[in-house]
C-alpha cells in the first residue's frame, strides 16, 4: 500500500498544476484538456478499492475541472437526445436511491454528478478535442499497463491492494496473477485496454498506420496481462460489429483480410478464442455468474413494489440477507442486468435497456462497438457499481458522431455553409 499523506499532496500538487493549464488552454480545446486530465485523474484514483479520501478528492477535482472548462467554453453545441436519456437515467436511479436510503448521500453527490457532467461535456467536442481524448485514452492505458508490469515483475501488491485476493492469470500459464494496476481489480483494468484496443481498430482520430500499430499493441498487451477472458470476447463482438457496420466495400475486404489473418496467427500460437471460451465455462467464475441468471426467477417473484422498483441502487448485500441471490461464492452480483433488476426493478431494468436501445441506435459507428463491447461485460460484472466504469460509460454514451462533428461541433461555418444551399 502506499503512503496516504504524500499521496494525497502529490495528488493537490498535481490538480492545482491542471487548473492552470485549464486556464491558459486556447477556449477552442478546453473542454478536451479537462475531461481528459479528468479521465485520467479518476483512472488512478476514482475507482471503488482506493480510500476514501482518495476517490472523494478524484471524483470530486474531476468535477472541478469540467465546470472550470464549461465556465471557460463559450455557449458549447452539446446535450441532445443520448445525453437527454443518460441524464434522465441517472435521476431516476438517484430518486430511487434517495427513497429506499440504499446509498450514500456524500458518494452519491460525486458519483452520479460527474456521470451526467461527463456525458454533457463529452457531447460538445469539437474533432480536436476528440483526438486530445482518444490520445489520452491509449496513453492513460498504457501507463496503467506500466503498473501492471511492476506488479508481475516484483509481485507486489496493486496501489490500492486487492480485493478479495489475487488471482492466476489463464493467458500465461497462471504463473502471473492478473494485475489490475490502480483499477482495483482485473475486470475493470480489461475493460480500460479493450476501450483503446478499439479507439485504435476503429481510428476515429485518424492516427497514421503506425501509431495505430503501436496502440493496438499496447491494449492487447494489457488484455494479456489482465487475464480477463470476458474481455477478450468483448473485444472481438465489437469488432465484429464494427466491420458489419462498415459502408465501404474494399475497406470491409480489407478489413475481413486482416481479421482472417489475425485469426490465423492466434489459432498458430494457441490463443484462440474457442480455447478461451472454453476455460471460461470449466472456471469458477462462469458457476457463479450463472447463479445471478438463476436468481431473476426469484427477484421477479418479490412481493409488493419490490419488484417492480427494486430495493435501491446499492442495496446488493440486502437481496442476498433476504435470500434472492443465488450466488453462493461471493456476494457479488457479477452481472449488470440481474443487478439493475434486483436494485431498481423490472421499470428500472427496462429504463436502462431503453437507454441502450436508443443511443446504440443513434450513436456513431465506434461509439456503437465500444457499447458493444461494454453489454457483453454486463454479464461478467456489475458496471455501474463500479464508479469509474459508471462515468466512462456514460461518455462512451454520449461520443459525438461525424454528423453531428459536421453540423455544430467541428465546422461552425461548413455547418451555416450547408443551411444555405
Amino acid at each position: 500500500m502506499t503512503d496516504l499523506p504524500l499521496l494525497l499532496l502529490a495528488g493537490t500538487g498535481a490538480i492545482l498544476v491542471a487548473v492552470l493549464i485549464l486556464i491558459v488552454v486556447p477556449v477552442r480545446l478546453v473542454r478536451g484538456i479537462s475531461l481528459s486530465m479528468s479521465f485520467a485523474l479518476i483512472t488512478f484514483g476514482g475507482n471503488d478499492t482506493a480510500p476514501d479520501a482518495v476517490w472523494q478528492i478524484s471524483l470530486g477535482a474531476a468535477i472541478a475541472l469540467l465546470a472550470l472548462a464549461l465556465l471557460r467554453s463559450r455557449a458549447p453545441v452539446a446535450g441532445g437526445k443520448r445525453f437527454a436519456a443518460v441524464a434522465a437515467f441517472w435521476g431516476y436511479v438517484a430518486i430511487g436511491a434517495l427513497l429506499a436510503g440504499s446509498y450514500s448521500s456524500n458518494r452519491m453527490l460525486l458519483y452520479f454528478t460527474l456521470a451526467v457532467l461527463a456525458a454533457f461535456i463529452t457531447s460538445s467536442l469539437n474533432a480536436a478535442e476528440l483526438r486530445t481524448l482518444y490520445a489520452t485514452i491509449v496513453v492513460v492505458a498504457a501507463v496503467q499497463i506500466g503498473f501492471g508490469l511492476v506488479e508481475m515483475v516484483t509481485h507486489t501488491a496493486p496501489v490500492w491492494g486487492y480485493r478479495g485476493g489475487t488471482r492466476d492469470n489463464p493467458f500465461l500459464n497462471n504463473l502471473y496473477a492478473r494485475v489490475q494496476g490502480t483499477m482495483g481489480h482485473p475486470i475493470p483494468f480489461a475493460m480500460l485496454q479493450s476501450i483503446a484496443f478499439i479507439v485504435a481498430w476503429s481510428n476515429p482520430a485518424r492516427w497514421k498506420q503506425g501509431w495505430r500499430l503501436v496502440a493496438l499493441g499496447i491494449a492487447t498487451g494489457g488484455l494479456v496481462i489482465s487475464g480477463t477472458r470476458s474481455a477478450v470476447l468483448a473485444v472481438a463482438a465489437a469488432v465484429m460489429v464494427h466491420l458489419a457496420l462498415n459502408r465501404s466495400l474494399a475497406a470491409w475486404v480489407r478489413t475481413v483480410f486482416a481479421v482472417v489473418a489475425g485469426t490465423v496467427v492466434l489459432l498458430n500460437i494457441d490463443v484462440g478464442i474457442v480455447r478461451i471460451v472454453e476455460e471460461l465455462i470449466a472456471s469458477g467464475s462462469w458457476t457463479h455468474r450463472l447463479g445471478a441468471l438463476e436468481s431473476v426467477s426469484n427477484l421477479l417473484a418479490r412481493p409488493g413494489l419490490d419488484a417492480w422498483f427494486g430495493s435501491g441502487f446499492g442495496s446488493e448485500l440486502l437481496l442476498y440477507e433476504r435470500g434472492y441471490m443465488q450466488q453462493h461464492y461471493l456476494r457479488v452480483v457479477d452481472n449488470m442486468l440481474v443487478y439493475a433488476l434486483g436494485t431498481m426493478g423490472i421499470i428500472g431494468l427496462v429504463l436502462f435497456l431503453t437507454l441502450w436501445v436508443v443511443v446504440f441506435c443513434l450513436a456513431g459507428r465506434t461509439a456503437k462497438a465500444l457499447l458493444v463491447m461494454m453489454f457483453v461485460l454486463f454479464f461478467s460484472f456489475d458496471v455501474l457499481v463500479w464508479m469509474y466504469a459508471g462515468i466512462v460509460l456514460s461518455m462512451i454514451m454520449t461520443l459525438p458522431t461525424p454528423r453531428q462533428r459536421v453540423n455544430g461541433l467541428v465546422a461552425p461555418q461548413r455547418a451555416l455553409a450547408l443551411r444555405t444551399v
